[in-house]
């Protein structure tokens, strides 16, 4: 197939650190469009990509001989909403990042548009793609475990913290965490319930305990986003029969049971160097694929819808302190 050409909506720090070593790593695309609103980034992507690519300040303003055959989108979170819009009332496929908007009320809406687009269309959640993440849900699915009763996902970082957001850490980070907990359970939860930090201004509190009934199986979200250790992201299973705990970061699995007593440990880290995360090149790969066959097989726009409304449901749990079903 023809080399693909890409256009960037966005040339900030996530895009030269994660979308370009991807794509490079790759080596089945090149840029041929960047849209910055600022004079300063274009001039600086002239520069890092050379004067073939074609710069915009709107996507709008784009020729139409740019002829792209996808869009990556990496803006700030309140421009997600603006710039999806955009990309979808265009022709080519679009890679975005979640949430499809930084306000609870706007969601519904632009999951509309994502659901009735044609394009293929696919959403930016590389934690699903860290092949450790795959060998916990094989193991579970094995059933060397014996049955599965908890399984946590925690969040340990330092980016807050974030006052005044209207999306709680439930809803901002469902779609990428929740996804994980779906792929090693194997399931989709069917109601969650928050215990919500609090002391700051807005949604965002600083820490966030979610729970979530897979029927027979608790999901756990631990969040806490302004932590004084390393940025770290760890799985733990508990089970009828054994344990186990994975690294993202590390990509390292371990496991053990009752029979068995001591730890087997392995190697199932990501791609490295990380495109700034570990999943990144896997995910941009299958995004690639995606574009090349014309159809979205994972990541899709009813995968998205499905996980966003778990953080529509969590919010409702926020307001209420109750388990909430989840549509």
């Amino acid at each position: 197939m023809a080399e693909l050409r890409i256009g960037l909506i966005g040339y900030g720090a996530w895009t030269r650190e994660g979308y370009l070593p991807a794509l490079r790593r790759d080596g089945r695309a090149r840029i041929a469009a960047v849209v910055a609103p600022s004079q300063g980034t274009r001039s600086r992507a002239h520069a890092e990509l050379g004067s073939d690519v074609i710069l915009a300040a709107r996507f709008e303003d784009l020729p139409t001989h740019a002829d792209l055959d996808a869009v990556m989108i990496a803006v700030p979170d309140a421009a997600h909403e603006s710039a999806l819009r955009v990309a979808l009332a265009g022709r080519a496929a679009v890679f975005y990042e979640p949430p499809v908007s930084n306000q609870r009320a706007r969601m519904e809406g632009v999951l509309a548009l994502l659901l009735d687009s044609k394009l293929v269309t696919f959403a930016d959640l590389e934690l699903g793609f860290i092949p450790a993440v795959a060998r916990a849900g094989e193991i579970v699915a094995s059933g060397a475990l014996g049955g599965v009763q908890t399984v946590t996902i925690r969040l340990q970082s330092g980016w807050g913290p974030l006052p005044g957001n209207d999306l709680s850490n439930a809803n901002h980070l469902s779609t990428w965490y929740i996804d994980v907990l779906n792929r090693v359970i194997g399931g989709f939860p069917r109601r969650v319930q928050v215990l919500e930090g609090h002391g700051l201004p807005g949604r965002r509190q600083n820490r966030s305990l979610a729970h979530f009934d897979y029927g027979g199986v608790w999901g756990v979200l631990d969040v806490n986003i302004a932590s004084v250790g390393e940025l770290s992201i760890l799985i733990r299973i508990e089970a009828s029969d054994g344990d186990l705990e994975a690294d993202l970061f590390t990509g390292v699995v371990r496991w053990r049971t009752r029979n068995g007593g001591a730890w087997t440990v392995e190697d199932r880290a990501a791609l490295r160097p990380y495109a700034d995360w570990p999943g990144v090149h896997e995910c941009v790969a299958a995004f690639l694929d995606a574009v090349e066959r014309g159809q979205t097989s994972v990541n899709g726009a009813e995968t998205v819808a499905r996980l966003q409304r778990v953080g529509l449901a969590a919010e409702e749990s926020v307001d209420t302190g109750t388990w909430v079903t989840i549509r």
